[in-house]
C-alpha cells in the first residue's frame, strides 16, 4: 500500500498539483488497499483524478465506464497531450481498423487507461481482451445510470457487475455527483461496495447563488435572457432542453448581441463539438447556448453563470448543471427561467422515450427462434437502437429472453419462451409494458420533484440540499432570490433590471395536477 507521502508525491509528479482536492486521496487509498468504493463528488470536485492517478500506480489496465462519448475523446485527448499518459478510448464511433489497434495496444501493455462505453463492454472480444491484460481497477463513471431510481438510468449499467466478475472482480470505484439516499443505497448493493467506503462530500456549492425568474411568454424570457447574456459576467453557459431552442437563441443573439456566443448540441457533427469546446476552453467563445450534451468533464474553472432556459426535467440535473459554475471557488450565479410550456417539452420527452403496449407488441413479434435480430430489422419497425435497448432488456427482465448480448449491427439472445398464440403473446406484452411504464414513473416523479422545487416558498438552496439529504445551507456570498438576492456582484454592469414576478403566471399545482391525475397534495406515482 501507498502511504499518503508518496501519494502526494505521485499527485506532484503526474499531474503538477500540491495537494489533493477534498475526499480524493481517501478515495485512492482505500482502492489502493482493494476496496470497493462509492466517490460522491459534487460537478468540479476532480472525480476523474481518483481514477486516472491509480492507473499510474497500479499493475495492467484501469478500464473507466462512461456512457458520454464527448468525454471520453475529451478526457483521453487531454491525458495524451498534457500527462502523457497512454489512454485509449473504445466507443460506436471508432472504425473497426483503430478498434483493432486499440486492442493490441490493450494486449501488448501500450494502454494503461481504457475508457469505454458500456455497450462496448459487453462485448465478448473486449471482456477477453481485457481480461488476458489484467484490469486492476474498475471506475464505473456517472454511476447513478446504474440505478432505477436515478434519474438517467442505462440498461447497459446494470449488466455491469456480471461484466466485472468476468473481468476477475477487480476493485471497483463507482462516482457520480448527484445521488439520492435511495440511488447510493441500489448502487452499493448492486457494486459490492460497504457502507464504511463510501466517501460522500457535501452537494452545497456555498459560492454559487440561485435564482429562480418567471417570465410571462416565451418573447419575454428569450428578451431577458438576452439582456442576461449581455450583462452577466462571464464565462457563461446557457442550458435550453432542445436543440431547436438552442437554435433559435444562438440566432436571435448573434443579431443583437455584445458577446461572441455559439451553439453545441448533438445534432452537430463531432468535429464541429469539439472546435465549439475548444474555443470555450480557450475564452475565445464567452458564452455557450446548449442542450445537456455539453458540460460533462469539460475542464474550465472560471465558468460564472449558468442559465437554465428551460427548467430541467430533475433536480439530479439541475444540480450537476449548476456545479459548473465556480470551480475556481470564486462567486458564481444560477438562474433559470421558466413558463408554462417548459412543462409540455419534458412530458412530450418522456412519452417518446417509452414504449406503447403496441410497439412493445411489435417488438416481440419480431424475435424469433434463430435468437439473432438485425438492428436493420428493428430500424424498418421504426424501433430505434436506444428503444431496442430498453425493450431488450426488459424483455431479459422479464423472463422471456436470456443472455442477451447487443452489438452495433446485430441483437443476440435466447429465447426462454416463445409466445405460441396470440394470448401467450399478450401475457408477454403486458409484462415488459409493465416494466417499462415502472421507470417511466420514476422519471415522472423526478418531474415533479422538480416543479415542486419551483412552487416551493422556502429557501432554494434548502429545499435543493434537502432533496438529496443533506443538511448544508451555508453560502459565502449569497444564497437565492427567496432570501434576497443581490444582483450587482455578478454584472459587468451596475445592475440588471428584472421584471416584477407575477404570481398568476403558471400555477404549478395544476400542472402537477395534470402530470400525476391519479395522485392529490402533489404526491409522485
Amino acid at each position: 500500500m501507498i502511504n499518503g507521502d508518496l501519494l502526494t508525491q505521485a499527485l506532484r509528479r503526474h499531474f503538477g498539483y500540491e495537494t489533493f482536492r477534498p475526499g480524493q486521496q481517501e478515495i485512492i487509498s482505500r482502492l489502493l488497499q482493494g476496496k470497493n468504493v462509492l466517490g460522491l463528488l459534487a460537478t468540479g470536485g476532480g472525480k476523474s483524478l481518483t481514477y486516472q492517478l491509480p492507473a499510474l500506480l497500479l499493475p495492467g489496465v484501469v478500464v473507466v465506464v462512461s456512457p458520454l462519448i464527448s468525454l471520453m475523446v475529451d478526457q483521453v485527448q487531454q491525458l495524451r497531450a498534457r500527462r502523457k499518459i497512454p489512454a485509449a478510448y473504445l466507443n460506436s464511433t471508432l472504425d473497426p481498423a483503430d478498434s483493432r489497434q486499440i486492442m493490441r495496444d490493450i494486449r501488448s501493455g501500450a494502454c494503461k487507461l481504457l475508457y469505454v462505453s458500456p455497450e462496448k463492454l459487453q462485448q465478448p472480444i473486449v471482456q477477453e481482451t481485457l481480461r488476458s491484460a489484467g484490469v486492476s481497477m474498475v471506475a464505473v463513471d456517472e454511476a447513478h445510470c446504474i440505478s432505477q431510481w436515478g434519474h438517467d438510468f442505462r440498461t447497459d449499467y446494470l449488466r455491469l457487475p456480471d461484466v466485472i466478475e468476468k473481468l476477475g472482480g477487480p476493485p471497483v470505484l463507482a462516482v457520480t455527483a448527484t445521488a439520492t439516499t435511495a440511488v447510493r443505497e441500489e448502487i452499493c448493493r448492486l457494486l459490492k461496495i460497504e457502507p464504511e467506503d463510501v466517501v460522500a462530500l457535501p452537494l452545497n456549492r456555498a459560492n454559487i447563488a440561485i435564482d429562480v425568474i418567471a417570465a410571462a411568454s416565451e418573447a419575454e424570457r428569450r428578451e431577458q435572457v438576452m439582456a442576461a447574456m449581455d450583462r452577466l459576467r462571464g464565462p457563461g453557459i446557457v442550458y435550453c432542453s432542445t436543440r431547436q431552442a438552442v437554435e433559435t437563441l444562438v440566432a436571435a443573439y448573434q443579431l443583437d448581441g455584445k458577446k461572441r456566443v455559439h451553439a453545441y448540441h448533438g445534432g452537430m457533427n463531432s468535429m464541429e463539438r469539439m472546435l465549439v469546446q475548444t474555443q470555450f476552453l480557450r475564452g475565445e467563445l464567452e458564452v455557450i447556448v446548449a442542450t445537456n450534451a455539453f458540460g460533462m468533464g469539460i475542464d474550465k474553472a472560471d465558468i460564472r453563470y449558468v442559465i437554465h432556459y428551460h427548467f430541467p426535467a430533475s433536480l439530479e440535473a439541475y444540480a450537476q448543471e449548476i456545479g459548473r459554475i465556480g470551480r475556481d471557488g470564486a462567486p458564481g450565479y444560477a438562474a433559470l427561467y421558466y413558463v408554462a410550456d417548459d412543462l409540455h417539452i419534458h412530458a412530450h420527452m418522456l412519452e417518446n422515450e417509452y414504449p406503447t403496449a403496441e410497439e412493445v407488441a411489435r417488438f416481440l413479434r419480431l424475435l424469433n427462434r434463430e435468437g439473432s435480430l438485425p438492428a436493420e430489422v428493428l430500424t424498418a419497425a421504426e424501433i430505434d437502437a436506444d428503444m431496442a435497448r430498453l425493450l431488450f432488456f426488459y424483455a431479459e427482465q422479464s423472463g422471456l429472453l436470456r443472455e442477451v448480448a447487443v452489438t452495433r449491427e446485430q441483437y443476440h439472445y435466447t429465447l426462454s419462451d416463445v409466445p405460441s398464440d396470440g394470448e401467450a403473446l399478450q401475457n408477454h406484452v403486458q409484462r415488459v409494458w409493465q416494466a417499462t411504464e415502472w421507470s417511466r414513473r420514476q422519471k415522472r416523479q423526478k418531474l415533479s420533484d422538480m416543479l415542486r422545487w419551483l412552487e416551493g416558498s422556502g429557501c432554494l438552496r434548502r429545499e435543493l440540499n434537502r432533496y438529496f439529504g443533506e443538511d448544508d445551507q451555508s453560502y459565502s456570498l449569497a444564497c437565492c432570490s427567496r432570501c434576497g438576492l443581490e444582483l450587482s456582484p455578478y454584472l459587468e454592469e451596475t445592475h440588471l433590471a428584472r421584471p416584477p414576478q407575477r404570481e398568476t403566471i403558471w400555477n404549478l399545482r395544476e400542472a402537477l395536477a395534470r402530470l400525476l391525475p391519479n395522485r392529490k397534495g402533489g404526491k409522485g406515482p
